[in-house]
């Protein structure tokens, strides 16, 4: 007969192995070369939705405004043309004299040596210090970007940019976490960095719109070709453990997966779940009803 310690033991075991054959695990829960973008209006919930719903600990974080100051930099110095690779760090296999606008960033050798000769010019760029010590290497890391996705060209741009430092389409992926409009309405207003009301409802008018488009019309934006899942994520529809030995296990949460890295979009039943969801859950006002018939 077990003990109480060892059925505690085994109850938390049970309820941590049904809730990871419940997560999102993008392209079979990789641990290398993933990209999601996690879209959604402010306040809809995606760090918890991060941490609940997807294997969160294999992603580092970035953000993508902070991304953009990077690839800025890296063109401003590539721009230079004539500057060349040096070798700084004297370490063997790495060839100087190559112009750094010659470079291939989706080598990582080719990535080590702009970042060294970088360093060695004196230039003082911590966002595209990041980035390059996230891409000196030929695993590249798997990296989360928390957006509002109110228009897909910060997507195109940003995939665009990651397919030249040797990301695959087929790798990038789309995780809309959509919250009824009420709920985040009350969760900005509790929060302690709270956005405007107008700025709020844009967000979440936008990107109800660009998911609704791509959903609708089954093409992802250019550069993305990897899975599309939706998480409805309200309070009813995160179930937890009633008696759980730990605070708030959840045990399951609504989502739907309407697209798999490489190949069409669902049609059908899913869509029209997912239809029945956006009618249920975004701001009701005169850009969604035109924008998506509801």
């Amino acid at each position: 007969m077990l003990t109480f310690s060892e059925k505690e033991e085994l109850t938390l075991y049970e309820e941590q192995k049904y809730l990871e054959e419940k997560l999102i695990m993008l392209n079979q829960g990789k641990r290398h070369g993933q990209i999601v973008f996690m879209a959604g209006g402010a306040a809809s919930g995606k760090g918890f939705a991060v941490k609940n719903f997807l294997e969160g600990d294999k992603f580092k974080i970035r953000d993508v405004d902070q991304l953009k100051v990077a690839f800025a930099d890296l063109d401003r110095i590539q721009r230079t043309g004539k500057t060349k690779a040096g070798n700084p760090t004297k370490q063997k296999g790495f060839k100087t004299g190559k112009d750094l606008d010659k470079l291939d960033f989706s080598k990582g050798k080719d990535v080590f040596i702009l970042h060294a000769t970088i360093k060695n010019l004196g230039v003082s760029s911590k966002q595209l210090d990041l980035l390059l010590k996230d891409m000196s290497t030929n695993r590249k890391p798997n990296i989360l970007f928390d957006v509002t996705a109110k228009s897909p060209d910060v997507l195109v741009d940003i995939s665009t940019r990651l397919i030249e430092l040797g990301y695959e389409k087929k790798n990038i992926h789309i995780v809309w976490v959509l919250t009824n409009y009420s709920v985040a309405v009350k969760a900005n207003a509790e929060r302690e960095r709270v956005v405007p009301d107008d700025i709020l409802l844009k967000t979440h008018e936008g990107a109800a719109r660009t998911m609704f488009q791509i959903a609708k019309t089954g093409k992802m934006p250019a550069g993305i070709d990897g899975e599309f899942h939706v998480i409805l994520n309200n309070h009813e529809n995160t179930i937890f453990f009633e008696d759980t030995l730990q605070e708030k296990t959840i045990k399951s949460f609504s989502s739907i997966r309407l697209k798999k890295a490489g190949k069409a979009m669902e049609q059908g039943a899913l869509q029209s779940q997912l239809h029945q969801w956006i009618k249920d859950n975004v701001p009701k006002t005169a850009f969604t009803a035109k924008e998506m018939d509801i």
